[in-house]
């Protein structure tokens, strides 16, 4: 399958909820997998698949900044998860309205993640040569 995706993902893990529509329902938790410019995967456990083309509203923490972040996606794809027990679909979130400062907060979050990971590989490599 060829990736069309304009930007880069950067790999994450962050807890999120979200709700469907105009619901006012936050109940709905799901964990955000990896960040780009302008989307984000994200993998949920729901009892039926939602929709394509879905408008969802989120609210993530970024833990390190005791800050939440909103805003809005479009869900652009999702396909069931048969491996994992905790999480039975994953999806792909396109941006639709998001305040800049939350970008850049999801964005700097997502690439300090990303740097700790390739510091932590290139020691990893380092003290097995």
């Amino acid at each position: 399958m060829k990736d069309r995706r304009k930007f880069l993902r950067f790999p994450v893990r962050l807890s999120a909820c979200y709700s469907v529509e105009n619901k006012e329902n936050w109940n709905q938790q799901c964990s955000v997998v990896d960040i780009s410019r302008e989307g984000m995967g994200l993998v949920v456990h729901l009892r039926d698949r939602l929709p394509t083309g879905c408008l969802l509203h989120f609210k993530v923490d970024l833990p390190e900044k005791e800050q939440t972040v909103s805003f809005d996606g479009v869900l652009g794809w999702i396909k069931a998860l048969k491996k994992d027990p905790d999480y039975n679909f994953k999806g792909g979130i396109r941006l639709t309205d998001i305040d800049s400062e939350d970008k850049w907060a999801l964005l700097d979050h997502a690439y300090e993640s990303w740097k700790e990971i390739q510091e932590e590989d290139s020691g990893k490599e380092s003290s097995s040569k």
